[in-house]
């Protein structure tokens, strides 16, 4: 077959399949070739141009977003919200709406549910429809008690998502954070306690918060879980963030410090095991958290805005 008569084919069958909407099997019957040969075509049809296809839709770019880091950080599932045309008080409530439709299907798959704790979850269960999940159970991965700010603490928020998807609940009944190691031991080894921990290191599905220490609207500072002593030594041990109150290095590392050492939760470690750890950011100045989280592969769904997919590409594509 001459070069003019082989691109007058690949015209053909590419006309048939994009303007005439024929299937590929129908074209080979046609044309009395094999369905292969058609496939073949209308692959050199696009790499020799003849074929150039636009994807129009608002949301193609977010998509191309959400492909590029799932392939370069191995993720299970990548949400990106496109903030072109959205306003800066906008930006929290469409992302959280956007992770709930992303992550619902999952968890309504998933038989136990663990949650962390803090503002951004709080919302995340706030905004969560009312649904039927009898069958499954939610579990706090830290523990938290105490008057003060309760509505954030993994407890309330294990119980109030329980609650919404008419599911079963388990409560961690220890504060989140002890005086030394030797309490922690004590309260740990409480066999009620022990109970809980181990069913949130099986859980099938967890959704997590992730936060900067040194950042001005750190909750656990604004609560007095830490004091300016402790993001001191935080700061000296090297921490980039926190996942579940663990503290953790630009490796994504647990790092040697006291804090770490007095927290009943679920450890960095034994997340990492969970099959689905899923997480939400919107803000500009935990990206080093999120980039240090994904790079140690500490979560594999994230909700983020494009600007911080942009980031996480670039540093990704070119490491500092």
């Amino acid at each position: 077959m001459d070069k003019g008569q082989n691109n007058r084919d690949l015209v053909k069958v590419a006309t048939m399949y994009h303007k005439e909407n024929m299937k590929q099997s129908d074209i080979a019957k046609r044309l009395g070739i094999s369905r292969s040969l058609v496939s073949k075509y209308l692959i050199d049809a696009k790499n020799q141009g003849i074929v150039d296809i636009y994807i129009k839709s608002e949301s193609a770019y977010s998509v191309e977003l959400e492909l590029k880091l799932e392939k370069l950080f191995d993720l299970t599932k990548a949400v990106v919200l496109d903030t072109s045309t959205l306003r800066e008080n906008e930006i929290e409530k469409i992302i959280i709406q956007t992770a709930i439709t992303a992550y619902k299907k999952d968890i309504a798959k998933a038989k136990r549910i663990g949650l962390s704790w803090g503002k951004i979850l709080r919302r995340f269960v706030d905004e969560y429809p009312y649904e039927n999940h009898p069958e499954a159970t939610i579990i706090p991965l830290i523990g938290g008690m105490g008057s003060d700010y309760v509505d954030i603490h993994s407890n309330q928020l294990a119980y109030d998502l329980a609650r919404k998807l008419r599911a079963k609940c388990k409560f961690l009944y220890a504060p989140a954070l002890v005086d030394n190691p030797t309490i922690r031991e004590n309260l740990i080894n409480n066999a009620a306690i022990k109970d809980v921990l181990d069913a949130g290191r099986n859980v099938d599905m967890a959704v997590v918060g992730l936060a900067s220490p040194f950042s001005s609207s750190n909750t656990m500072t604004e609560i007095g879980y830490i004091s300016e002593a402790d993001i001191q030594q935080l700061a000296e041990a090297e921490v980039v963030g926190d996942i579940n109150s663990k503290f953790f290095d630009v490796d994504g590392q647990e790092v040697d410090c006291s804090i770490n050492k007095n927290v009943i939760g679920v450890s960095l470690e034994s997340i990492r095991q969970i099959p689905k750890v899923a997480t939400i950011c919107y803000e500009d100045v935990k990206k080093e958290v999120l980039y240090a989280a994904m790079q140690s592969q500490v979560f594999n769904c994230v909700a983020v805005t494009d600007v911080l997919a942009e980031y996480l590409i670039e540093r990704k594509e070119n490491p500092l």
